[in-house]
């Protein structure tokens, strides 16, 4: 900084006193996560003028302080301070147990998806049999028809027959279609190329029913449904967060206590102004004495940045204390009214993590209903096709000899 500046002193001989200084200084900070705090400060300063009344020329100046602060109260221990951190932790831990849920959602729809894709693969075969043996049945018909063994209302009924087919076939292709185009949609990042648009997606595996299945008590499957649930999880992490904020709030609600210590020192330096006269050659009053100048000074009149440095550590000008620092608050309204919100908002995630217990344990008894109820729907369906497959083979026979019409056959 260089500053000119007219002066207006009767102590100042000049009428312009200008000054060059140069200023160095350095801050450090750290805080602790039980709740302590250091800060440093090391400050330099050079500054030369052209005042006669200034006794150095230039002047160098040094001085640091270290000071350690500690809260005994409000702000002590770990949990205030790193209160943040810590939830900031769970709600990163929140965002890989969603992300899990989301592929499990994933899998889940990709499987769905894989299995309506067989379905209809296997309801375009269905249909192209059912639509094969109608059009067999419609020839016979009219074989029949021309040599007056059947009525011509058969071969009407014949061709109704197999025009429903073909449009239960054509619906079924369809179907084919549109569960292949969802699959290589899901599959692909893009489905404009035409000859992926083109390509055909074939199942390899079918469904298979097991004979006998494993047997899990129910409230096995509810323990290991309760533990692995991923909403549950991120509830109970959500609780744990809200857990430290009530007590961080709770903590802020007491008073300030601080106690602190801290050490210091100064430093001068430079050399003394050729234009002060010394107080041996003069009665003035204003001169330079050794005898009542600073230390430094007393032996040499230049003093360097080193010399200044060493002041700091040799007690020359220390700075040094401790203390106790109090503040009580009255009528805190806003901590009241944080740490009453904060208190709910943990109530409440209580709750809703009971509810979510409460629903996946009806989830779990609901699932295994629904096993049991389809397990019977498929060995009925089993039955029934079994039942189906020796009708049409009965039926058959008894074509063979008249004892039955072709109509019969095609609703076998």
């Amino acid at each position: 900084d260089k500053s000119d500046t007219e002066s207006v002193s009767v102590f100042s001989p000049v009428p312009i006193v200008a000054q060059n200084t140069y200023t160095s200084n350095f801050g450090y900070t750290q805080g602790f996560e039980w709740g302590g705090a250091l800060t440093g400060g090391f400050n330099n300063t050079h500054l030369t003028t052209n005042n006669p009344t200034s006794l150095l020329t230039p002047q160098l100046g040094s001085n640091f302080q270290f000071r350690f602060t500690q809260n005994l109260l409000q702000g002590f221990g770990f949990l205030p301070n790193t209160r943040f951190i810590r939830i900031a932790r769970n709600n990163r831990e929140i965002s890989d147990v969603a992300f899990r849920l989301q592929v499990i959602t994933t899998v889940d729809q990709i499987e769905n998806m894989y299995w309506d894709l067989v379905y209809a693969y296997e309801n375009v075969r269905v249909q192209q049999e059912s639509l094969t043996y109608a059009q067999k049945a419609l020839e016979d018909s009219k074989r029949q028809a021309q040599v007056g063994t059947a009525p011509p209302i058969q071969v009407v009924s014949s061709q109704s027959s197999v025009a429903t087919d073909q449009q239960n076939l054509i619906v079924a292709q369809n179907n084919l279609q549109l569960q292949q185009l969802l699959m290589k949609n899901a599959l692909s990042r893009s489905i404009e190329d035409p000859v992926l648009a083109e390509a055909d997606v074939i199942p390899t595996s079918g469904m298979e029913v097991p004979q006998q299945e494993t047997v899990i008590p129910t409230q096995d499957l509810i323990n290991d449904a309760l533990r692995h649930r991923a909403e549950l999880v991120e509830s109970r992490i959500d609780l744990q967060s809200r857990d430290i904020n009530t007590k961080a709030v709770r903590n802020a609600m007491l008073p300030t206590l601080q106690a602190y210590a801290y050490y210091g020192g100064s430093g001068v330096g430079g050399d003394v102004n050729p234009l002060v006269p010394n107080c041996a050659d003069t009665t003035s009053t204003f001169c330079f004495d050794p005898t009542k100048a600073p230390p430094p000074f007393r032996t040499s009149t230049t003093v360097g940045y080193g010399g200044t440095l060493s002041q700091l550590v040799n007690s020359t000008a220390p700075d040094k204390g401790v203390g106790l620092s109090l503040s009580i608050p009255l009528r805190n309204r806003l901590a009241q009214s944080n740490q009453v919100r904060a208190t709910l908002e943990y109530r409440q995630a209580q709750v809703r993590q009971h509810q979510l217990e409460n629903q996946v344990r009806i989830e779990v008894r609901n699932a295994q209903f629904d096993v049991r109820q389809n397990r019977a729907a498929v060995q009925a369906a089993q039955s029934a096709v079994d039942l189906a497959h020796q009708t049409l083979d009965a039926d058959q026979q008894k074509l063979k000899v008249g004892l039955t019409t072709q109509t019969a056959i095609l609703q076998d």
